[in-house]
């Protein structure tokens, strides 16, 4: 007895033809932590503007896979600096910066956050800055690599001291296969 699948093989294959899978999903909100950032410390720098300094962390694309390689949306909302390794506050610091690029596809950068310290301000051991509105950093998540700056001004600690830095996003992805 022979089995003939010959017949049923384009019927199978137009079935698998005309379903494509395909997804949605809104990720309301996701956080990224980066631990023990190290800043420099500012010996001797102490002036009446404040001194500045800058570090920089990189996100490769094994962390962010959830929206590599789809057609996706990816918005920063907010981006929080914490005290770490026993520093008591950040009171010290006047103002933040905090800048994405990704050098593979462009020497830009994007401002994804930004605070200055208003006269009224409480002390704390962290600070948040926000924009008006989500910053789209989609295509830099297509990049292998993103490298997040932070710069810092105001009167800062003579030893180098560390923060912890949290980055809140939200996206939408759709993939079709």
């Amino acid at each position: 007895m022979t089995l003939r699948l010959f017949p049923i093989i384009p019927v199978l294959a137009a079935l698998a033809f005309g379903c494509s899978p395909s997804f949605e999903a809104s990720l309301p909100d996701v956080e990224i932590i980066q631990h023990g950032l190290v800043m420099d410390g500012a010996p001797g720098l102490a002036q009446p503007n404040g001194a500045s300094v800058t570090s920089s962390f990189t996100i490769s694309s094994s962390i962010a896979a959830w929206a590599e390689r789809m057609n996706s949306k990816v918005f920063v909302h907010q981006v929080t600096v914490t005290a770490s390794g026993g520093l008591p506050n950040l009171d010290f610091i006047e103002s933040a910066l905090m800048t994405a690029t990704a050098p593979s596809i462009s020497e830009s950068t994007t401002e994804i956050a930004n605070y200055a310290r208003s006269e009224a301000a409480l002390s704390g051991s962290s600070i948040e800055g926000t924009r008006p509105a989500p910053t789209d950093i989609t295509s830099l998540w297509s990049a292998d690599q993103v490298v997040i700056s932070l710069q810092v001004t105001g009167q800062l600690p003579e030893q180098p001291w560390t923060v912890d830095v949290t980055l809140k996003l939200s996206g939408h992805i759709t993939y079709e296969f």
